[in-house]
């Protein structure tokens, strides 16, 4: 008994001294949301997760309200039916500790008939609620069960799909909804938006339709354009059975280089035709639109393009930057 008071009394004296220092234990769930949304831990359902930077900031709720309501973004007395996978009851086991249903590693000591305090036991162990004691993880036979996300996040909260650069996610009325961006944008996780393409640093790019060749005349061993950028292609491997290539590797050109199809080849861009940003992996501040006469050039920003103008009756030069009144004709107008 002494064993087990001694017990008690530290585990006390950890959730009211590192209560608000937890480690992230996976990887980092806020890589999907934009900076200070607040959301349930997974883990747990007494800690919250403020996202910065993509980063996990946790905090835990203790003493009379140890459950955190990711609707309201408080800590309260108790969670409503809804949320039942984090329903705990002292009733009848007071001066107990009873496990966390969303966390190996976490438990809540039951002060009285009415109040559960929430603790977690230390790095590399897990509650053990048939001995009352935090446990080698070897030791453990503990399985929580898996989240939904709109278990965890409140109503209409945009957050990242990893599926595709285009994708995105949003609950409506507790259900998870799948959603995309307009053919010329990504879905930026850092701001919760959709925005242009080149601003998104993404590998998972929609693979255009019939991206490697039809069942008929598959596309085997080439480079094709992603159809999203003007610098990234996708290579289509020859496959075993003839079939065309489902999963086609991405890659990109580098730093003022867009790549030529016709050539295989990463090219000048002046010598490439494309239609996609041209702004995007470019030095120069305005660069040649694709616009059909090479009249026109774009005026570039961090990758972007902020806007098209016009030489008028000039053509415009992207080695001098400027228009000049020679004619110049180039692939890529």
């Amino acid at each position: 008994m002494k064993k087990f008071g001694a017990f008690v009394c530290l585990a006390l004296l950890l959730l009211l001294h590192n209560g608000d220092l937890v480690e992230a234990r996976d990887e980092d769930i806020c890589r999907l949301f934009s900076n200070n949304t607040v959301i349930r831990d997974p883990d747990s359902c007494s800690q919250s997760i403020t996202c910065i930077d993509h980063v996990s900031h946790y905090s835990t709720c203790s003493g009379s309200t140890p459950f955190f309501d990711k609707d309201t973004g408080k800590c309260v007395k108790s969670l409503s039916s809804s949320t039942s996978s984090c329903s705990i009851s002292c009733q009848g086991v007071a001066t107990h500790f009873l496990a966390d249903p969303k966390s190996c590693y976490g438990y809540y000591y039951c002060a009285d008939q009415e109040t559960p305090l929430y603790g977690s036991c230390p790095q590399d162990t897990h509650f053990n609620a048939t001995t009352q004691t935090c446990t080698r993880l070897y030791e453990s036979d503990c399985t929580t069960s898996s989240f939904e996300y709109c278990s965890i996040v409140k109503n209409s909260v945009n957050f990242d799909n990893l599926a595709g650069c285009n994708q995105y996610h949003l609950c409506e009325k507790g259900v998870l909804k799948d959603k995309t961006c307009s053919s010329t944008m990504y879905y930026q996780a850092s701001t919760g938006t959709c925005v242009a393409k080149a601003l998104v640093d993404c590998d998972a790019h929609p693979l255009p339709t019939n991206v490697c060749g039809k069942a008929s005349k598959p596309t085997e061993n080439k480079f094709v354009s992603d159809g999203a950028t003007c610098r990234g292609y996708f290579f289509c491997a020859k496959q075993k059975d003839g079939t065309p290539d489902a999963n086609p590797a991405w890659n990109q050109c580098p730093q003022d280089r867009f790549f030529d199809q016709s050539n295989q080849k990463c090219n000048y861009p002046n010598l490439v035709k494309c239609t996609a940003d041209r702004c995007d992996g470019r030095s120069p501040t305005f660069v040649l639109s694709s616009t059909s006469g090479c009249r026109n050039y774009l005026v570039c920003s961090g990758g972007v393009t902020l806007q098209e103008k016009s030489c008028g009756n000039y053509f415009f030069d992207e080695d001098l930057g400027g228009c000049v009144p020679n004619v110049k004709t180039y692939t890529a107008c």
